[in-house]
């Protein structure tokens, strides 16, 4: 399939120079999604929930709408996703707030593809409990998930996982680890923040206790991030946020939450990012840019294999359209600056996943991640500056 219209990005102009490969930090953002946004503003702005009046049902009525969109994209049921403001506060407030009589050893298991935010918060919950993180290795050769059975065991009370890596592109085959999980009777946790975009979710196939992604990586705008929670958890659970809008009654010295996901949506919400994130879920599904990206992808790591400069990391068969790659000659930094120069859009760096780096013994690596307004162009325009910049490097040594 040939990539989405062109006119549907703004910063797709005909006198732009920009190339763009930087989405699996965030995406671009299509025109409807902007229009979506700002119409929101002009026409159904208010507070909701509480409102009696009817911009605060127009308001209302938009979130709740949103709401239902991320349900569905999900295979959940609307009543139990809330609305958090990224992945990274929502992997925090569950680090806070699961329902679990922590008791010293006890043990959460984690990947060494895991992003910082889903690092940090555990780590600070096990010194707070005197917890051991155990962690999956990732395999330097074929880029999947290692072997987790050892390390699940009877001390094992949360697994939190990443469904997809943020450098490699990645996508685990996270189901048979969750089921083993869930009938030990952990929880589980998945960050789907890149694996949104690209691959089918279904809450109930993965046997999850909670989801969450970020709707900027989904063609979104940032300050939306859909939690799933399961509807036999999220009732055992504290709010992450007390304040306004999740009280039924307040006392002196107590307060009663509302019966429902609400209590996780203390404060008022970003109703225009999620009204904005229903749009984008609305465009991609009616866009499909799968298969079009994956072919990017196979024609870039194509075009990598034939420079013995350049090294891939691995990501296995299934994989989003990201890959990240090295130079022993040229360092990752330089290589993005270089391409930077020539208004092609890049990362380099460890991309807030040190432990993976770490575990394969790598300083930094480039990172291209590719969107729907990426085209076979591009590839050629990429290695042709790559190259350009590779043979004055190299005169050089």
């Amino acid at each position: 399939m040939a990539k989405p219209r062109d006119h549907d990005f703004e910063f797709l102009t005909p006198q732009s120079e920009l190339m763009y490969l930087d989405s699996a930090a965030t995406c671009q953002v299509p025109t409807p999604v902007l229009e979506a946004y700002s119409h929101y503003y002009r026409h159904q702005h208010a507070n909701v929930h509480r409102a009696s009046h009817r911009l605060g049902r127009a308001a209302t009525a938009a979130l709740e709408n949103a709401r239902n969109v991320f349900a569905e994209y999900v295979g959940a049921d609307a009543e139990n996703i809330a609305l958090i403001s990224s992945t990274t506060a929502a992997l925090n407030g569950l680090a806070e707030q699961l329902p679990i009589d922590w008791q010293p050893g006890d043990e959460v298991l984690l990947s060494y593809a895991e992003h910082h935010a889903n690092i940090l918060p555990w780590q600070r919950l096990a010194k707070r409990y005197n917890l051991h993180l155990q962690f999956i290795s990732i395999d330097q050769h074929s880029g999947k998930l290692g072997d987790w059975r050892t390390l699940l065991n009877a001390r094992t009370k949360v697994v939190s996982i990443t469904a997809a890596s943020n450098v490699t592109g990645a996508v685990f085959d996270i189901q048979p680890l969750l089921a083993a999980a869930k009938a030990q009777g952990a929880i589980t946790v998945v960050d789907a923040a890149q694996a949104a975009a690209h691959v089918p979710i279904n809450v109930n196939e993965l046997h999850c206790d909670a989801l969450v992604f970020s709707m900027h990586k989904v063609y979104g705008v940032t300050g939306c991030a859909p939690l799933y929670l399961h509807p036999e958890l999220w009732p055992r659970m504290q709010p992450f946020l007390v304040g306004g809008g999740i009280v039924q009654e307040v006392s002196p010295r107590r307060a009663q939450w509302v019966p429902s996901i609400h209590k996780f949506e203390a404060g008022s919400p970003n109703t225009a990012a999620a009204v904005a994130g229903a749009t984008a879920i609305d465009w991609l599904t009616k866009q499909q840019p799968h298969q079009h990206l994956a072919q990017l992808r196979a024609q870039f790591v194509e075009q990598l294999s034939q420079r013995p400069w350049l090294t891939l990391l691995p990501a296995g068969e299934h994989t989003t359209p990201t890959v990240a790659f090295y130079s022993l000659e040229w360092q990752a930094f330089d290589i993005a600056i270089w391409l930077d120069q020539h208004d092609i859009a890049v990362r380099a760096g460890h991309h807030c996943a040190q432990l993976l780096l770490q575990q394969w013994q790598l300083p930094a690596v480039v990172r291209v991640s590719f969107g729907a307004y990426n085209s076979a162009a591009d590839i050629s325009r990429f290695f042709s500056t790559l190259d350009a910049g590779w043979d004055i490097f190299s005169a050089l040594e």
